[in-house]
């Protein structure tokens, strides 16, 4: 993966395996002049108590951030020496309350272009009562993020593209999403396959019409859908064979046919929704990051747009 020079990844202090960081390393076989930023968030709760005192200036812990920085150290050599990789890689400790908003604070900081960020698990309620670190994110990132999982990446095997025609606006997203999946294909030899759902909304109304069939307004919108990814797959040169179509959600779709093709990595857009409308609406990439058990490689708007605004240029 030539584009992704300078790499930021999330230390997991309380995981006994980096995922996070074993991922980096391997895509930094793809380009030997990539540089790894190995970011721990930390903050000691004595700074609250400063506070409560009114010392307004807070004292500065070189001994307790170098004690952070050996323990990096110490993981990076563990893992470098696993990867068999020369790789550069920076360890970096920043003071924050919020880890989410510590990433995106060093994301724009840095001229980073990749985030990589070990998944975990997520309760039912966890976009209604509290944003977990993940879904923080992904909804504010204006790179591409990479959840990983904790499986290697072989040389092979299958790449899913999850592509989206319900409205134009998406297309741009389909093709940035199929630009770097082309990227990592090319770079582990693996093959891509197109995934679209097809959600029926069948208006009330219509069940009320005389000699209305249910069955062929369904068997219309799923072939518009097919229709609409062929000629996509056409146009990109992707064998038909590798497009796959169902009816149904896409929370419910993606994560089936992914466990169908066995797919090792899977490129997904997000609308980037936050607050109520998250709650309410929610956004794809969250609801399936638990279901898929492969790297989800995330685009969101915010991305997408800056990467246009880059390449004009």
């Amino acid at each position: 993966m030539r584009k992704y020079t300078n790499i930021l990844v999330i230390a997991e202090p309380k995981k006994d395996v980096q995922i996070a960081l074993k991922r980096a390393l391997e895509i930094a076989k793809f380009n030997p002049k990539a540089t790894i930023t190995y970011l721990r968030v930390v903050y000691d709760f004595s700074y609250d108590l400063l506070i409560l005192n009114k010392v307004k200036e807070k004292p500065i812990h070189e001994d307790i951030e170098q004690t952070h920085i050996d323990h990096l150290n110490e993981i990076i050599e563990e893992y470098r020496s696993q990867e068999n990789s020369e790789a550069t890689i920076v360890p970096k400790v920043v003071e924050n309350r919020d880890v989410g908003e510590a990433v995106i604070d060093e994301m724009r900081a840095g001229n980073y272009d990749l985030i990589i960020k070990a998944a975990n698990r997520h309760g039912i309620l966890d976009s209604i009562i509290f944003t977990p670190i993940d879904w923080f994110i992904l909804r504010h990132a204006e790179i591409p993020v990479i959840i990983a999982k904790n499986n290697d990446w072989q040389t092979g095997g299958n790449i899913a593209v999850c592509v989206d025609f319900t409205l134009n606006d998406h297309l741009q997203s389909n093709v940035a999403m199929l630009r770097e999946a082309q990227v990592l294909a090319k770079a582990t030899g693996s093959r891509i396959h197109l995934i679209n759902s097809a959600p029926v909304y069948m208006p009330t109304v219509m069940l009320e019409v005389p000699h209305y069939s249910p069955d062929l307004y369904e068997q219309g919108v799923l072939e518009e859908h097919r229709n609409r990814m062929f000629e996509f797959a056409d146009k990109h040169h992707i064998d038909r064979e590798y497009c796959h179509i169902e009816e149904g959600m896409p929370d419910d779709v993606i994560p089936s046919i992914c466990e169908q093709i066995n797919a090792k990595a899977v490129l997904i857009g997000s609308a980037g929704r936050s607050g109520i409308a998250a709650a309410l609406i929610g956004n794809t990439c969250e609801e399936i990051v638990d279901d898929i058990d492969a790297d989800l490689f995330v685009l969101n708007r915010k991305a997408i747009k800056l990467e246009k605004e880059k390449n004009r240029e």
